[in-house]
Protein backbone atom coordinates (compact mmCIF):
# COMPACT_ATOMS: atom_id res chain seq x y z
CA UNK A 1 0.00 0.00 0.00
CA UNK A 2 1.15 3.54 -0.81
CA UNK A 3 -0.09 6.28 1.50
CA UNK A 4 0.27 10.05 1.10
CA UNK A 5 1.28 11.58 4.43
CA UNK A 6 0.69 14.97 6.00
CA UNK A 7 3.68 16.82 7.44
CA UNK A 8 2.55 15.89 10.96
CA UNK A 9 2.22 12.20 10.05
CA UNK A 10 5.63 12.24 8.38
CA UNK A 11 7.31 13.96 11.32
CA UNK A 12 6.11 11.20 13.65
CA UNK A 13 7.82 8.53 11.52
CA UNK A 14 11.30 10.02 10.86
CA UNK A 15 14.35 9.12 13.00
CA UNK A 16 14.15 10.49 16.53
CA UNK A 17 17.03 12.68 17.74
CA UNK A 18 19.42 11.20 20.29
CA UNK A 19 20.63 12.94 23.44
CA UNK A 20 22.90 15.39 21.60
CA UNK A 21 21.02 15.37 18.26
CA UNK A 22 18.86 18.10 16.76
CA UNK A 23 16.76 18.43 13.64
CA UNK A 24 18.28 21.17 11.48
CA UNK A 25 15.96 23.01 9.07
CA UNK A 26 17.21 25.61 6.61
CA UNK A 27 15.94 28.32 4.32
CA UNK A 28 17.80 27.92 1.06
CA UNK A 29 17.77 30.09 -2.06
CA UNK A 30 17.82 27.90 -5.18
CA UNK A 31 17.47 28.22 -8.93
CA UNK A 32 18.44 30.42 -11.84
CA UNK A 33 17.35 33.59 -10.02
CA UNK A 34 20.57 33.41 -8.00
CA UNK A 35 22.37 34.86 -11.03
CA UNK A 36 20.78 38.21 -10.17
CA UNK A 37 22.48 38.14 -6.76
CA UNK A 38 26.28 38.01 -7.24
CA UNK A 39 26.94 37.39 -3.53
CA UNK A 40 24.88 34.19 -3.55
CA UNK A 41 25.83 30.75 -4.81
CA UNK A 42 23.38 28.69 -6.89
CA UNK A 43 22.27 26.98 -3.67
CA UNK A 44 22.74 29.40 -0.77
CA UNK A 45 21.62 28.69 2.80
CA UNK A 46 20.10 31.88 4.21
CA UNK A 47 19.09 30.81 7.72
CA UNK A 48 19.24 27.74 9.95
CA UNK A 49 16.87 26.56 12.69
CA UNK A 50 17.37 23.63 15.03
CA UNK A 51 15.19 21.92 17.60
CA UNK A 52 14.46 18.57 19.18
CA UNK A 53 10.97 19.03 17.74
CA UNK A 54 10.88 18.74 13.93
CA UNK A 55 7.55 20.59 13.52
CA UNK A 56 8.78 23.43 15.73
CA UNK A 57 11.89 24.02 13.58
CA UNK A 58 9.88 23.70 10.35
CA UNK A 59 7.18 26.12 11.57
CA UNK A 60 9.78 28.74 12.46
CA UNK A 61 11.45 28.45 9.05
CA UNK A 62 8.13 28.57 7.18
CA UNK A 63 6.96 31.61 9.15
CA UNK A 64 10.12 33.50 8.21
CA UNK A 65 9.76 32.48 4.57
CA UNK A 66 6.14 33.64 4.38
CA UNK A 67 6.27 36.75 6.55
CA UNK A 68 9.82 38.14 6.60
CA UNK A 69 11.27 40.43 3.95
CA UNK A 70 14.35 38.44 2.93
CA UNK A 71 16.83 40.64 1.09
CA UNK A 72 20.41 40.65 -0.19
CA UNK A 73 22.06 44.07 -0.65
CA UNK A 74 18.63 45.65 -0.31
CA UNK A 75 17.11 43.56 -3.11
CA UNK A 76 14.18 41.30 -2.10
CA UNK A 77 14.60 37.60 -2.79
CA UNK A 78 11.84 36.00 -4.91
CA UNK A 79 9.83 33.97 -2.39
CA UNK A 80 9.22 31.12 -4.85
CA UNK A 81 12.96 30.47 -4.97
CA UNK A 82 13.32 30.23 -1.19
CA UNK A 83 12.85 26.59 -0.14
CA UNK A 84 12.42 25.04 3.30
CA UNK A 85 14.69 22.00 3.58
CA UNK A 86 16.22 19.91 6.35
CA UNK A 87 19.20 17.64 6.92
CA UNK A 88 17.83 14.14 6.33
CA UNK A 89 19.46 12.73 9.48
CA UNK A 90 19.48 14.56 12.84
CA UNK A 91 22.73 16.43 13.46
CA UNK A 92 24.84 15.42 16.48
CA UNK A 93 25.84 18.76 18.02
CA UNK A 94 28.32 17.10 20.40
CA UNK A 95 30.14 15.50 17.46
CA UNK A 96 29.85 18.79 15.58
CA UNK A 97 31.52 20.64 18.47
CA UNK A 98 34.41 18.15 18.44
CA UNK A 99 34.83 18.39 14.66
CA UNK A 100 34.77 22.17 14.77
CA UNK A 101 37.17 22.55 17.69
CA UNK A 102 39.78 20.14 16.31
CA UNK A 103 39.54 21.43 12.74
CA UNK A 104 39.49 25.07 13.84
CA UNK A 105 42.59 24.70 16.02
CA UNK A 106 44.47 22.68 13.39
CA UNK A 107 43.68 25.14 10.58
CA UNK A 108 44.60 28.13 12.74
CA UNK A 109 47.89 26.59 13.83
CA UNK A 110 48.88 25.61 10.28
CA UNK A 111 48.21 29.14 9.02
CA UNK A 112 49.93 30.80 11.98
CA UNK A 113 53.03 28.60 11.65
CA UNK A 114 53.18 29.35 7.93
CA UNK A 115 53.08 33.11 8.67
CA UNK A 116 55.71 32.81 11.41
CA UNK A 117 58.08 30.90 9.12
CA UNK A 118 57.88 33.84 6.73
CA UNK A 119 58.48 36.29 9.57
CA UNK A 120 54.99 37.71 9.09
CA UNK A 121 54.02 38.49 12.69
CA UNK A 122 51.15 40.75 11.64
CA UNK A 123 49.72 38.01 9.44
CA UNK A 124 49.89 35.50 12.31
CA UNK A 125 48.12 37.95 14.62
CA UNK A 126 45.41 38.57 12.02
CA UNK A 127 44.70 34.84 11.70
CA UNK A 128 44.39 34.40 15.46
CA UNK A 129 41.93 37.28 15.74
CA UNK A 130 39.73 36.22 12.86
CA UNK A 131 36.57 34.59 14.33
CA UNK A 132 35.31 32.30 11.58
CA UNK A 133 34.31 29.39 13.83
CA UNK A 134 30.62 29.63 12.92
CA UNK A 135 31.21 29.25 9.18
CA UNK A 136 33.36 26.22 9.99
CA UNK A 137 30.56 24.75 12.13
CA UNK A 138 27.98 25.18 9.39
CA UNK A 139 30.26 23.59 6.79
CA UNK A 140 30.64 20.48 8.98
CA UNK A 141 26.95 19.92 9.73
CA UNK A 142 26.56 17.14 7.16
CA UNK A 143 29.45 15.17 8.74
CA UNK A 144 28.22 15.23 12.35
CA UNK A 145 25.67 12.48 12.06
CA UNK A 146 24.77 8.88 12.76
CA UNK A 147 23.41 7.69 9.43
CA UNK A 148 19.86 6.36 9.67
CA UNK A 149 18.64 7.17 6.16
CA UNK A 150 20.17 7.03 2.66
CA UNK A 151 18.70 9.29 -0.02
CA UNK A 152 18.46 8.13 -3.62
CA UNK A 153 17.83 11.04 -6.00
CA UNK A 154 15.93 9.90 -9.11
CA UNK A 155 15.99 12.84 -11.53
CA UNK A 156 13.23 11.49 -13.79
CA UNK A 157 9.62 10.32 -13.48
CA UNK A 158 10.16 7.60 -16.10
CA UNK A 159 8.85 4.44 -14.42
CA UNK A 160 11.34 2.27 -16.33
CA UNK A 161 14.22 3.90 -14.46
CA UNK A 162 12.36 3.82 -11.15
CA UNK A 163 11.84 0.07 -11.66
CA UNK A 164 15.61 -0.45 -11.72
CA UNK A 165 15.51 0.00 -7.93
CA UNK A 166 13.33 -3.08 -7.45
CA UNK A 167 14.59 -4.99 -4.42
CA UNK A 168 15.88 -1.90 -2.61
CA UNK A 169 13.68 -1.28 0.48
CA UNK A 170 12.23 2.21 0.07
CA UNK A 171 10.30 3.57 3.06
CA UNK A 172 9.38 7.09 1.87
CA UNK A 173 9.23 8.88 -1.47
CA UNK A 174 9.23 12.69 -1.78
CA UNK A 175 8.10 13.89 -5.19
CA UNK A 176 10.17 16.73 -6.65
CA UNK A 177 9.70 18.88 -9.72
CA UNK A 178 11.65 16.53 -12.01
CA UNK A 179 11.59 13.21 -10.18
CA UNK A 180 11.69 11.59 -6.75
CA UNK A 181 13.79 11.39 -3.60
CA UNK A 182 13.70 7.85 -2.20
CA UNK A 183 14.48 7.24 1.48
CA UNK A 184 16.18 3.95 2.30
CA UNK A 185 16.39 3.28 6.05
CA UNK A 186 19.49 1.39 7.19
CA UNK A 187 17.36 -0.75 9.53
CA UNK A 188 15.32 -1.98 6.53
CA UNK A 189 18.44 -3.21 4.68
CA UNK A 190 18.71 -6.91 5.53
CA UNK A 191 21.96 -7.83 3.74
CA UNK A 192 25.06 -6.41 2.08
CA UNK A 193 23.80 -7.46 -1.36
CA UNK A 194 21.11 -4.79 -1.19
CA UNK A 195 23.66 -2.07 -0.48
CA UNK A 196 25.91 -3.51 -3.18
CA UNK A 197 23.04 -3.27 -5.67
CA UNK A 198 22.26 0.29 -4.63
CA UNK A 199 25.82 1.49 -5.12
CA UNK A 200 26.15 -0.49 -8.35
CA UNK A 201 23.19 1.50 -9.69
CA UNK A 202 24.88 4.68 -8.53
CA UNK A 203 28.02 3.66 -10.45
CA UNK A 204 25.91 2.80 -13.52
CA UNK A 205 24.77 6.41 -13.72
CA UNK A 206 28.26 7.82 -13.44
CA UNK A 207 29.69 5.82 -16.36
CA UNK A 208 27.79 4.69 -19.45
CA UNK A 209 29.92 1.54 -19.75
CA UNK A 210 28.90 0.48 -16.23
CA UNK A 211 25.22 1.01 -17.08
CA UNK A 212 25.49 -1.11 -20.22
CA UNK A 213 27.26 -3.89 -18.31
CA UNK A 214 24.60 -3.91 -15.57
CA UNK A 215 21.40 -3.36 -17.55
CA UNK A 216 22.22 -4.00 -21.21
CA UNK A 217 21.22 -1.68 -24.04
CA UNK A 218 17.45 -1.39 -23.53
CA UNK A 219 17.50 1.99 -21.74
CA UNK A 220 20.90 3.14 -22.97
CA UNK A 221 19.40 5.70 -25.34
CA UNK A 222 17.75 7.46 -22.34
CA UNK A 223 20.85 7.31 -20.13
CA UNK A 224 22.04 10.53 -18.51
CA UNK A 225 24.81 11.02 -15.98
CA UNK A 226 23.53 11.21 -12.37
CA UNK A 227 19.95 10.39 -13.44
CA UNK A 228 19.92 8.13 -10.38
CA UNK A 229 22.33 9.15 -7.62
CA UNK A 230 22.96 7.96 -4.07
CA UNK A 231 23.48 11.19 -2.13
CA UNK A 232 26.23 11.87 0.40
CA UNK A 233 26.39 11.42 4.16
CA UNK A 234 23.59 13.77 5.20
CA UNK A 235 21.94 15.55 2.26
CA UNK A 236 19.36 18.29 2.42
CA UNK A 237 15.78 17.20 1.75
CA UNK A 238 12.63 19.19 0.99
CA UNK A 239 10.24 19.56 3.90
CA UNK A 240 7.02 17.90 2.65
CA UNK A 241 4.44 20.40 1.35
CA UNK A 242 1.78 20.45 -1.36
CA UNK A 243 4.62 21.19 -3.83
CA UNK A 244 6.75 18.32 -2.49
CA UNK A 245 4.32 15.58 -1.37
CA UNK A 246 5.58 12.61 0.63
CA UNK A 247 4.41 9.01 0.30
CA UNK A 248 4.95 6.04 2.60
CA UNK A 249 5.56 2.61 1.06
CA UNK A 250 4.30 0.26 3.74
CA UNK A 251 5.64 -2.78 1.87
CA UNK A 252 9.00 -1.03 1.18
CA UNK A 253 8.51 -2.21 -2.43
CA UNK A 254 9.21 0.40 -5.11
CA UNK A 255 7.09 -1.61 -7.57
CA UNK A 256 4.01 -0.58 -5.58
CA UNK A 257 4.89 3.06 -6.07
CA UNK A 258 5.41 2.50 -9.82
CA UNK A 259 1.91 0.97 -9.98
CA UNK A 260 0.52 3.81 -7.86
CA UNK A 261 1.91 6.47 -10.24
CA UNK A 262 0.90 4.58 -13.42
Amino acid sequence: MVKKLSLTEYSAKIPKPGKSDYYVVVLIFRGEETKKFPKLKRHSILKRYWSKNFIEAVSEAMAVKECANLTVDGKPLPRQNVKVMYYLNPVDFLKLSYLVSTTFIQEKMNTVLSSLRKGDLRGAESVLLRGDVFSLAFSNMAKAVKKHVIMVDVDTKDKEFLSLLEGVPVRFVIETQHGYHLHVYIEDVKDNETLKKLYSINEAFSRKESFKRLFGEKLLVKWKESLIEVKGTNPLEYVPTDDYPVYELESRDVRKFVEFRS
